[in-house]
């Protein structure tokens, strides 16, 4: 494979977050690296691509800046790269779910390793959340998931009041597709009183990266947030016309990369 696409994501505190998005950004250009970064005062979000050896030398002095020394990179392949322009974005959050004062860092997340996942899934007393949006979910999913139905992870705490609320008391396993989106959902959920919540480490992506095909209780593709549209089990994007080009163009319209995904 020609590209390499990295997704990464870090909640730390960055309270002079405005003043690295010119210096990354050319950064990006020098080296040919295309995709969107997102920058908040909570940290970092984003989905890149470009060769190997200019990709290597981006991340490795990403991880330089301080709060990055440990950020993790989630790896997949494209026969192209899948990103039109290089772009470094400054928002309120780095994934949007609309609701203040939610700092996954000051709330102890419960993080489950891919080796462990599927015991947790399997128990038929622990509800399994979709965190993804409902054009994401119909690609794939993990069997028995719930879906919320969702257009965008905003709607999220309205399908926590209306459905979850009367689950308190029960065990609560969620994922998504690179793990930002389970960090706020989960210390969300532990804010208003539930106890029980557990998260995949690293998402969907980690999992198909860690578990044997014939292991993986993963059902379909994963939706990505660029113009791969989805991967398989083997983190590749699929072929241009696998997906159907009319489902694409609805479903995937006015939605951009901070919804998630790494860029989650």
């Amino acid at each position: 494979m020609k590209y390499v696409v990295a997704a990464f994501y870090k909640f730390t505190p960055f309270p002079n977050y405005e003043a690295m998005k010119e210096p990354l950004l050319c950064f990006m250009k020098q080296k040919e690296i295309k995709g969107t970064i997102i920058l908040a005062s909570e940290g970092i979000n984003g989905t890149i691509c470009g060769e190997q050896e200019n990709l290597s030398f981006f991340t490795g002095q990403l991880q330089q800046y301080p709060g990055l020394e440990t950020l993790g990179l989630k790896i997949s392949y494209s026969e192209f790269n899948p990103f039109d322009k290089s772009k470094v974005k400054l928002r309120k959050e780095i994934v949007t779910l609309g609701i203040g004062d939610i700092d996954p860092n000051s709330i102890h997340n419960t993080h489950v390793e891919p080796k462990e996942w599927n015991q947790l899934i399997s128990d038929p007393k622990v509800l399994v959340i979709d965190t993804r949006n409902d054009y994401e979910v119909k690609l794939g999913s993990f069997k028995g998931a719930i879906n919320p139905q969702t257009e965008n992870f905003r709607d999220f705490p309205e399908f926590v009041e209306q459905y979850l609320s009367q689950h308190k008391d029960k065990k609560i396993a969620m994922f998504c597709t690179g793990g930002i989106r389970c960090e706020k959902s989960t210390a969300y959920l532990k804010k208003i009183g539930f106890e029980n919540v557990f998260q995949l480490n690293g998402g969907i992506l980690n999992y198909l990266e860690t578990i044997p095909k014939e292991e993986s209780l993963w059902e379909g593709t994963c939706f990505v947030f660029d113009n791969r549209v989805a991967v398989d089990s083997d983190l590749h994007g699929l072929e241009v016309g696998s997906i159907d080009r009319e489902w694409k163009n609805k479903n995937r319209k006015g939605h951009t990369v901070s919804e998630e995904s790494n860029v989650e």
